[in-house]
């Protein structure tokens, strides 16, 4: 819809729910290439038809900030803050203030006006709008807790024949169980398959840096591409893109 009617308007709020909001505002911001007009996602915590909501100011403010404000980046509007859409996670299930960008600080915020900060926006690119819509969802997140069985994910690696790209959330940055050898198998069967894997880190702030522990060095021998500071939803997102 966007691709069809980019011409026509200044810019374009997309309404939905919540809970995949992160997913679909990094998810856009892969695919609308040389995007140089503003997309804004948001949504509410408490439906509109409630007499006491939050959705009537998120969706004014959407408006104003996709109408008057010149960010050519898909953003995420919610609460008092607009936030790169690919920098946004979910980060309270009940309270008003739902979402955050822990590692990006938000691009504007609203109080008794809309305070922007023009310098953490993305440049106008030089190129015409391009939609790239084939996306690959052959994906797989696991999360490493301790004790977690490295037998199982060595075989599930043994045995696909479709997965395409292996998410490991590991602790801090970048460390992972002492136990390490079963992982390790897991990873190189994955790498000689030709499946991506990409470590990021499970804490909220801060990033992957694989060169930390010894564990990390092995990953990183083995193959493993370090995601940095990048979000989970960011991160499956642009590996689907």
């Amino acid at each position: 819809d966007i691709e069809e009617s980019y011409d026509e308007y200044n810019g374009f709020v997309v309404i939905m729910g919540t809970d995949t909001m992160a997913y679909a505002a990094s998810a856009l911001s892969f695919m609308l290439e040389n995007l140089s007009k503003t997309v804004v996602f948001t949504g509410s915590q408490i439906p509109f038809a409630q007499v006491y909501n939050d959705a009537r100011r998120n969706l004014l403010v959407s408006m104003i900030v996709a109408a008057t404000c010149e960010f050519p980046e898909v953003c995420l509007c919610f609460n008092d803050k607009i936030m790169r859409g690919n920098r946004a996670v979910k980060v309270n299930s009940t309270g008003l203030d739902a979402f955050d960008t822990p590692n990006y600080p938000p691009l504007a915020m609203l109080a008794c006006s809309i305070t922007s900060r023009k310098e953490l926006v993305m440049t106008q690119p030089t190129g015409e709008l391009q939609v790239k819509k084939q996306l690959d969802s052959k994906i797989l997140v696991i999360k490493l807790v301790p004790g977690f069985s490295d037998d199982s994910l060595l075989t599930l690696v043994t045995h696909t024949t479709s997965l395409r790209a292996l998410v490991l959330e590991m602790y801090g940055t970048g460390n992972g169980p002492s136990n390490k050898g079963p992982l390790l198998d897991a990873v190189r069967k994955a790498r000689s398959k030709g499946i991506i894997v990409v470590a990021l880190t499970q804490c909220v702030r801060g990033g992957v840096s694989l060169d930390t522990y010894t564990m990390g060095r092995e990953f990183s021998n083995a193959g493993v591409i370090s995601g940095g500071d990048m979000t989970t939803e960011a991160c499956t997102t642009k590996l689907a893109y």
